[in-house]
């Protein structure tokens, strides 16, 4: 008998990215990308601002209002802290033009650009910042962000990796999703899992970076890093499928198929995981009927069944009728000791159903599936119909 097994997670990670905070480009305005980043872009704007300073050094916090561009960024600061975002940007853009050279003009002209929804033009402002200031780590930040708002995922991964080069104080709890977004849009494996280590280290109750450790040791077959991590995670969220369709998928690996079952069972609560939840099933089943465990191997698989695509109904059948057919072979095994006539025809329908079953699991394996109906349902239906007739007199 064959087992076979599905690309489970390459799919899920597809599938069930949104419960991720990562939405398909597609299916996402820049617009909707920009609030993901919103509240780290004005983190960053505050924090980029301080080390700007203190890298020009006093007189800069101290704008005179004989220089032009200093007054024209003060005006602009003055906009920025009562939230008249566009009235903000033409003073700094006006501080830009007279002082082309100062980074901290450029850097709050972004933010101002960004909070606007300018997000090219914001991108162009924190480009010119971090070039002008390289060691403000922040300005990386402001630009990573601004490029995750426009789902510009390898730029913004390559920003947000010389943010952290840089200066590994800019780790905030608001990086730990965009910057995970960025790694796992951009498919960058081992920079996500390592981005998910230093976070869970940093943040040890943000879920987020736990679920994404656990599926990429998942990937690996790591359970000794993954289990940790999705349990962990279960707790921090118990009622989210993504989290238990994972769970069940290490439980799976485990041998822990009623366990498996019951969380895939969870998880299709979720419409967008009933496959997913039919393969665990159909894994455990297969794994229960190899124990021999016919009456919990029929349960698993009766389940997936209803959820399997028709392409893999033949499989699902094949087992099915397997198990099926030796919870009837113990069904009438006790018939036949203690006769009773009240059994008949439960006998009758489920030899029946095992027939159709088996029937339609030729389309999966003809040799097996035709063995079992030439050489094992005959008799039981000759002894059955004989059973049903006699009971009938």
């Amino acid at each position: 008998m064959t087992r076979v097994r599905h690309g489970l997670w390459t799919a899920a990670m597809v599938m069930a990215s949104g419960a991720l905070g990562a939405v398909p480009a597609a299916a996402q305005a820049p617009q909707a990308a920009a609030s993901d980043s919103a509240s780290l872009l004005a983190v960053a704007a505050v924090r980029a601002r301080e080390t700007a300073t203190r890298l020009e050094g006093r007189l800069a916090a101290r704008p005179s209002s004989r220089n032009p561009a200093a007054a024209q960024y003060a005006a602009g600061l003055a906009l920025l802290g009562r939230n008249q975002l566009d009235s903000a940007v033409v003073p700094l853009r006006a501080a830009v033009t007279a002082s082309p050279d100062n980074a901290r003009y450029h850097g709050d002209l972004g933010y101002a650009l960004a909070a606007s929804a300018h997000w090219p033009e914001a991108e162009d402002e924190y480009r010119a910042a971090v070039r002008l200031q390289q060691s403000n780590a922040w300005y990386y930040v402001g630009l990573g962000a601004v490029q995750v708002a426009q789902e510009h995922w390898a730029p913004a991964a390559a920003s947000f990796t010389l943010a952290v080069a840089t200066d590994s104080a800019v780790i905030i709890r608001q990086m730990v999703d965009p910057v995970g977004d960025a790694y796992e849009h951009s498919g960058n494996a081992p920079a996500l899992e390592e981005w998910s280590r230093m976070a869970i280290a940093r943040f040890p109750d943000e879920p987020t970076p736990l679920l994404r450790l656990a599926r990429a040791a998942y990937l690996r077959r790591d359970t000794t890093t993954g289990f940790p991590a999705i349990r962990r995670y279960r707790t921090l969220r118990p009622n989210d499928d993504v989290g238990a369709m994972l769970y069940a998928e290490y439980e799976l690996s485990a041998a822990q198929y009623d366990s498996a079952v019951a969380l895939a069972i969870e998880a299709a609560a979720d419409t967008t995981m009933l496959h997913l939840a039919s393969i665990v099933l159909y894994n455990a089943g297969g794994h229960l009927l190899q124990a021999a465990q016919f009456d919990r191997a029929a349960q698993a698989l009766q389940r997936g069944r209803a959820w399997a695509a028709p392409s893999e109904l033949p499989q699902y059948d094949l087992y099915l009728g397997l198990a099926k057919f030796k919870v009837l072979q113990a069904f009438y095994a006790d018939v036949s000791q203690h006769p009773d006539c009240r059994k008949a025809h439960p006998a009758d329908s489920m030899l029946t159903e095992v027939t159709g079953l088996l029937t339609s699991g030729a389309a999966a394996d003809s040799a097996f599936a035709n063995n079992v109906l030439r050489s094992g349902i005959p008799q039981y239906r000759t002894a059955i119909n004989n059973f049903v007739t006699q009971c009938r007199r």
